[in-house]
């Protein structure tokens, strides 16, 4: 191990070695392909050529015209006057030539030879013809006088003129021999570069080669290690397995012993002792299962199950579940589900049971006192694009929120719960050391199940809400049922300091055609106002005469409800109790009954 931690520096080495050796070719490819266009530029090649040319080209025309000018002069005699302008057309002809030898190209280039020489002799060349345009002027008016005089300036010229092509076959000899040397200069650099790059290509194969074949040893090593690990998490599936079978039968009969205790002649530290042995027990088998189930995800063997049940009852049997825990820490508890969704729906409720569980547990833990919702209602988002299991008509999504009035949640136990436990992210602890087992489960079951989880959470409490896919069923496959409602509009008057309580409490009134008014002071003095229903919850911040206050109520007729057991105890009037978790089944009958007799009343007295 320590060698292998010896050598680590290697790896980036040998990357860095390869990445400036990848940078060396293409610098290379780029010197290369740079000169072989600088040197096939035929642009370039074509204007040199026509430029040398030129200049010897012109170089003799001026010389071979100037021997015709003098040619033709000396053939002058008195017949060929008047001349006409002939001598002119002649005189024009040669200095054409100088004009072409001193401008343009051709210019440029005959000023580099010689240093300069060559450009003083036409300069010279230039002016001594251009002396001859008066003499010229003469005889063209017919005077012949002026004729020796101008053939002899001519001959004159000659010695100048011969120098002066002289140096400019001997130039032209000396560029076209630098533009050679340049050639041939380019062309041992392209030579030279070649070699470079066919060595780094050979080198770059034989890199390619030598990686290829490490990553196939690679790739064979991370089959077997990948196979190793399938390997090591099959059996610790079976491990856990092997437990939850090993285990569950002692626990059974723990939990028989504890029914034995709460049916033998009950006392009440027998019967204390017996509710804390099965809750004990049950929540050991509910650890070995969540255990089992996240070992069943990580091996990719968990499959999900659909099955078709009421909604409503299916969340308030998940409830029974926790009512024990809830009780203990004397927490309120309440449901409500949103009337619009399917009485009737299609999902893996095994593992909506889990999740909820997992988020209401946490929701106790962080709760020393105050209450609990759970709200069930459509989800605004778009069910995953799936094809629809026999049965079913349309895929939609749920929305299961749960909050509580609690402390919080610890920062750290935040940041885990954003990271998505389907990425492959690098954590130097694992899962459930980081959120403990069932919001771990609760986690990982909610993406199994191609939903979302989300949460929030500050010093007055947290909120966690879930989106999760499901079906539709045929109508003709589930029963329908319906509940009661008021047929006209019922006003209640809610007595209750928890406002996130209330605000629940308020829903669940509303699917009975029943307007909620939360209780402010002195509002019992109204003697105007007058409610159907009056709940009492926790009054202990209201100053009121509570016996009052209730003889008023009474007096109007006003049936009262209550889940507060100190104000039950301290009012000498009859109340209707309500318990905890307050469900909306535990509701409908005690409604129905109050509200249920006067409806058939009336409709029997319209009759």
């Amino acid at each position: 191990m320590r060698l292998l931690e010896g050598r680590s520096w290697l790896l980036p080495l040998k990357q860095w070695m390869l990445y400036i050796f990848i940078f060396i070719i293409i610098s290379v490819s780029i010197a290369v392909f740079g000169i072989i266009t600088y040197t096939s530029d035929n642009a370039k090649k074509n204007n040199s050529r026509r430029v040398f040319e030129s200049a010897l080209w012109n170089a003799l025309q001026l010389q071979i015209q100037s021997y015709r000018f003098q040619n033709y002069l000396v053939a002058l005699d008195s017949s060929d006057y008047p001349l006409n302008g002939t001598a002119f057309f002649e005189y024009d002809l040669l200095m054409s030539r100088v004009d072409l030898l001193r401008e343009s190209d051709v210019g440029s280039l005959i000023k580099k030879f010689e240093g300069g020489r060559t450009t003083r002799l036409l300069n010279i060349i230039n002016g001594e013809l251009e002396l001859l345009s008066f003499n010229l002027s003469k005889i063209e008016a017919g005077d012949p006088s002026y004729l020796p005089d101008l053939i002899d300036r001519i001959q004159k010229i000659e010695g100048q003129m011969n120098e002066f092509i002289s140096l400019v076959n001997k130039g032209s000899n000396a560029f076209i021999s630098n533009q050679h040397q340049e050639l041939q200069k380019n062309l041992s650099y392209i030579q030279l570069l070649s070699l470079v790059l066919f060595g780094c290509l050979c080198v770059l194969c034989f890199i390619t080669i030598k990686g290829l074949s490490e990553f196939k040893k690679t790739t064979k090593s991370n089959k077997e290690l990948r196979s190793g690990i399938q390997s090591t998490s099959e059996d610790k599936a079976n491990l856990v397995a092997l437990i939850n079978q090993e285990i569950r039968s002692p626990i059974n009969s723990i939990l028989s012993i504890a029914n034995t205790l709460k049916n033998e002649q009950p006392t009440e530290s027998s019967q204390e002792l017996s509710k804390h042995i099965k809750e004990s027990g049950r929540q050991l088998i509910q650890t070995i299962e969540i255990l089992s189930d996240l070992t069943l995800i990580d091996t990719q063997k968990m499959t999900l199950t659909s099955t078709v049940e009421n909604l409503q009852e299916s969340i308030e049997n998940i409830l029974a579940i926790v009512t024990p825990q809830l009780s203990r820490k004397d927490l309120k508890c309440v449901v409500y589900i949103d009337p619009a969704l399917p009485e009737y729906i299609s999902v893996d409720f095994v593992r909506i049971k889990e999740i909820i569980i997992a988020l209401l547990q946490n929701a106790i833990t962080y709760t020393p006192s105050g209450s609990i919702s759970v709200q069930v209602r459509a989800s605004s988002l778009s069910a995953p694009s799936t094809t629809l299991p026999t049965g079913t008509q349309e895929a939609r999504m749920l929305q299961i929120a749960i909050r509580d009035t609690g402390i919080g949640m610890p920062s750290q136990l935040q940041q885990h719960l954003r990271a998505n436990p389907s990425l492959p992210i690098k954590q130097k602890e694992s899962i459930p050391n980081m959120m403990d087992l069932s919001l771990t489960l609760c986690h990982k079951l909610v993406y199994l199940m191609k939903g979302e989880i989300d949460f929030s959470s500050t010093q007055q409490g947290s909120e966690f809400w879930i989106d999760i896919p499901f079906n539709v069923p045929d109508n003709n496959a589930i029963p329908q049922q319906s509940n009661f409602k008021c047929t006209d509009k019922k006003q209640a008057l809610l007595i209750e300091k928890d406002a996130h309580l209330a605000t629940i409490i308020g829903l669940q009134l509303a699917l009975f055609n029943i307007d909620v008014t939360p209780f402010k002071e002195n509002s019992f003095d109204d003697e105007n106002h007058h409610y159907d229903l009056v709940i009492l919850g926790d009054s202990n911040q209201f100053e009121f005469d509570k016996n009052e206050a209730f003889l008023q109520w009474r007096m109007k007729g006003s049936p009262i409800l209550s889940y507060h057991f100190q104000s039950i105890d301290s009012i000498n009037s009859p109340i209707i109790p309500l318990h905890f978790p307050l469900l909306q089944n535990q509701l409908d009958p005690i409604i129905s009954t109050l509200f249920g007799s006067n409806q058939d009343t009336e409709k029997n007295k319209h009759d």
